[in-house]
């Protein structure tokens, strides 16, 4: 994973195998209160995990690591890899262009998925 360091410029990740944390249990599924387990192993960049979450999911939606990469899962399963693409393209486009939906919530998604990554690596 890189980052530029420049003030003000977003980070930008390059796509790597990325294991998110085990999701258990029949909250994100509906598995009629048997045990559930989702392990995701995918190439996702960091960016295309932000685009995941943002103009997806509200902060309360991601309050733990596992809401976060439930989040994720769902999107990444509902929408494909594709989209996750263009998606983070079209925020990247929309920073440089000064459009960007909910400034705040972005960092917040981009900080979250940043601390995750680097506590799985």
């Amino acid at each position: 994973m890189t980052s530029t360091a420049a003030a003000g410029t977003s980070p930008t990740f390059e796509a790597s195998p990325v294991r998110l944390p085990v999701i258990k249990g029949d909250g994100w599924f509906d598995s009629e209160h048997k045990q559930f387990i989702l392990c995701v192993e995918y190439p996702l960049s960091a960016e295309e995990m932000v685009a995941a979450l943002h103009g997806v999911v509200e902060p309360d939606d991601i309050a733990t690591d596992e809401d976060l990469c439930g989040s994720v899962a769902v999107t990444l399963s509902n929408e494909g890899l594709p989209a996750l693409g263009v998606r983070a393209a079209k925020i990247g486009r929309d920073e440089r262009d000064g459009t960007v939906r909910s400034v705040s919530f972005l960092a917040e998604c981009r900080e979250r998925v940043t601390a995750l990554l680097q506590a799985h690596s």
